[in-house]
């Protein structure tokens, strides 16, 4: 039997394991880090002197302190002290001091664009054998706030 799951590396209960709930609140300690991920920073090369509960940072390459040898891993601030989580390729985190959402990838981390690239320009239609001037401007709004968003060009 395996000890940690697979994905996320929790620890799992033992049968006949004595304090199941040391096991059961680590398994939720790093549900509660890795889960809807928010991170102060990806740039923080030291540990910050006074963090707070539940905080995070990814640490980033070249760490010292206790974040040394952990580059790229999620450390969480705890009750009992940093806390350090692989992330799994493909997990998002939103990154708050950069105000962006990033991704795990296999060579590190990357910007995540929020749609895809956009769609080929499209054309508004000016004219026609059917005259309906509220859905031509609905239509309208629609694709200039998709046009705003990135989704289309213009």
């Amino acid at each position: 039997m395996t000890e940690k799951t697979a994905r996320l590396e929790m620890p799992m209960l033992i049968a006949g394991q004595g304090q199941k709930d040391v096991t059961h609140n680590e398994a939720l300690m790093a549900l509660d880090c890795l889960v809807g991920a928010v991170v102060a920073s990806r740039q923080v090369l030291t540990p910050p002197q006074a963090p707070e509960l539940g905080e995070c940072w990814i640490v980033a390459p070249g760490a010292a302190g206790e974040w040394g040898g952990q580059e790229n891993r999620l450390a969480c601030w705890t009750v009992g002290g940093w806390r350090f989580h692989r992330v799994p390729e493909g997990f998002a985190l939103w990154v708050v001091d950069e105000q962006r959402t990033i991704r795990r990838t296999a060579g590190g981390f990357a910007e995540v664009a929020p749609y895809g690239p956009p769609a080929d320009g499209v054309e508004i239609s000016q004219g026609g054998s059917v005259i309906d001037v509220e859905a031509r401007e609905a239509l309208a709004a629609l694709l200039h706030r998709l046009v705003g968003l990135g989704l289309v060009s213009a």
